[in-house]
């Protein structure tokens, strides 16, 4: 981890040292390794362990996380972590199951200890795709020799069980649901995991003319180029949504 920036190394470090043996691999996937991070890009961490998880190392695991995460992290301002921890026999790609997640919008509930415990997470199957994709070991063997190959028909199957937690956030986050949306219609016309701001470029060369503007401030404005006003782009916003939306659940 030498080459890394202290935006993944203090995390990863982190995690490493609250997991300890249990730990069988960690990766670093999205932004990180897809296109480089962006001004508010999470730093996407997956670890694969060999047991699950007991109280204490759950409680040290959210501990070290609220000390390293994002701008309220108790060790000073950082980089958000989104982390997910998986055991190894429930690397399913068609009925992932997530021991503990988390990510800055889960820290009130991380506080709290009112994380959800073991769960199936569709969206598991997806990060998993990325990870064995394009992951990078941050520990423990590549992610091709640890995770499964994940189906396309598990990742289309995926995407669509994602939508509509991902339609609930879209009023107070339109840039991100736009983005995340633009990613998986990119995803399922071309089996390809592309970068946020790349899948809505992508989607705009063929987009009606409203909706082209509306992608490409979307991703400059990911990229810190500039401001996006969500009022202005309301309009072509919701008609893409609706378009999107209705693409992806004819997939199904």
């Amino acid at each position: 981890m030498e080459n890394l920036s202290a935006d993944v190394t203090r995390p990863a470090e982190a995690v490493r040292t609250a997991l300890r043996e249990n730990l069988v691999g960690l990766y670093l996937y999205g932004s990180a390794v897809a296109g480089g991070l962006r001004p508010d890009s999470d730093v996407d961490l997956l670890a694969v362990t060999s047991g699950r998880l007991q109280h204490g190392e759950r409680a040290r695991l959210i501990a070290v996380l609220l000390h390293v995460s994002g701008r309220r992290a108790y060790d000073g301002p950082a980089r958000p972590v989104e982390l997910t921890v998986m055991l190894a026999e429930d690397l399913d790609p068609w009925r992932p199951v997530v021991q503990l997640q988390y990510g800055e919008w889960l820290r009130e509930d991380a506080i709290a200890d009112r994380l959800p415990g073991p769960h199936v997470d569709p969206d598991a199957t997806l990060l998993l795709a990325m990870a064995r994709d394009t992951g990078m070991s941050l520990f423990g063997p590549s992610a091709q020799e640890l995770l499964p190959d994940i189906p396309h028909g598990a990742v289309r199957s995926a995407i669509v069980q994602s939508l509509p937690s991902l339609m609930e956030d879209l009023d107070g986050d339109e840039r991100n649901v736009v983005l995340t949306l633009a990613r998986m219609q990119a995803t399922l016309d071309t089996g390809r995991f592309l970068p946020k701001d790349a899948a809505a470029e992508e989607l705009a060369l063929t987009a009606p003319r409203d909706q082209a503007d509306m992608l490409r401030t979307a991703a400059a404005a990911y990229r810190g180029e500039m401001v996006d006003d969500w009022g202005q782009l309301a309009p072509a916003m919701k008609d893409f949504v609706a378009r999107v939306s209705a693409s992806i659940n004819a997939a199904s």
